[in-house]
């Protein structure tokens, strides 16, 4: 019997930063409300499972921001907790945090721009949400 294969191209409507910083996630996401007048609270616990034997793996805290009128949709996730990484890879992809960023139609360039004048933030970069291996959980989000 002939097998089909499902070929279909996922399309991010978002931007994914990575960010790096030595603060916990709350006071990211107070220093990042300042910065951008969001209001980033404590959303829920995203879940991540082995794909082969479906065993938890690890467990990110993710802050999220929605304004819906305004089509703003902002999620923090924890990246880095002790269990590993939700990314795959090194280098940017194990940074500590992940920045989901879906404005509408305000320049995504200018968040990353805001973000590196923070004095607590260390590092912040553009990722590949596909190559990262987070497009699935960056999804889920929704």
């Amino acid at each position: 019997m002939a097998k089909l294969q499902l070929d279909m191209d996922l399309e991010c409507d978002f931007k994914l930063y990575g960010i790096g910083t030595h603060i916990g996630g709350h006071r990211l996401a107070w220093e990042l409300n300042r910065l951008f007048s969001w209001e980033l609270v404590y959303d829920r616990e995203l879940e991540s499972f082995c794909i082969k034997t479906g065993e938890l793996i690890s467990k990110h805290i993710v802050y999220s921001y929605r304004k819906i009128e305004e089509e703003i949709d902002v999620s923090l996730v924890l990246n880095r907790v002790p269990e590993g990484c939700l990314t795959v890879g090194q280098g940017p992809n194990s940074l500590d945090y992940l920045l989901k960023v879906n404005l509408g139609n305000i320049e995504l360039d200018i968040v990353i721009q805001t973000i590196r004048t923070s004095k607590l933030v260390t590092l912040v970069t553009f990722l590949d949400a596909e190559k990262s291996g987070v497009l699935e959980a960056m999804f889920e989000l929704e």
